[in-house]
């Protein structure tokens, strides 16, 4: 019975920590897998990233929609666009791309 109280207690927990508001603020310098820096800030209704030094925007969109925040993250390197989904924790934003049956998670560290 402990076990399985525990248990319960873990799996709200975990669903309390990784809850997305939308009032979820992403606005920011981070810095990318890659070293890049890139800059998040609100443009209109939505969040938009662009990097640093080539002020190329690769993420656009950034929408809190159904319960999630939902973008579009672009890689100009390698002519990549996919959707994606958006996790904002203190110190880092994990994102979660998605191209038909595949997905790539990736983690920017706030700077």
């Amino acid at each position: 019975m402990k076990k399985t109280i525990a248990l319960l207690g873990t799996l709200i927990y975990s669903l309390i920590i990784n809850a997305q508001n939308a009032t979820d603020d992403f606005t920011g310098k981070w810095k990318a897998p890659k070293g890049a820096i890139i800059i998040i800030s609100i443009l209109d209704d939505a969040f938009i990233g662009k990097t640093e030094k080539e002020n190329t925007i690769v993420l656009t969109n950034v929408k809190f929609l159904e319960g999630k925040w939902q973008a579009i993250i672009l890689n100009p390197q390698e002519n990549i666009i996919a959707k994606c989904e958006l996790i904002l924790y203190p110190t880092k934003l994990k994102i979660i791309a998605y191209k038909g049956i595949f997905s790539k998670t990736l983690y920017w560290i706030k700077q």
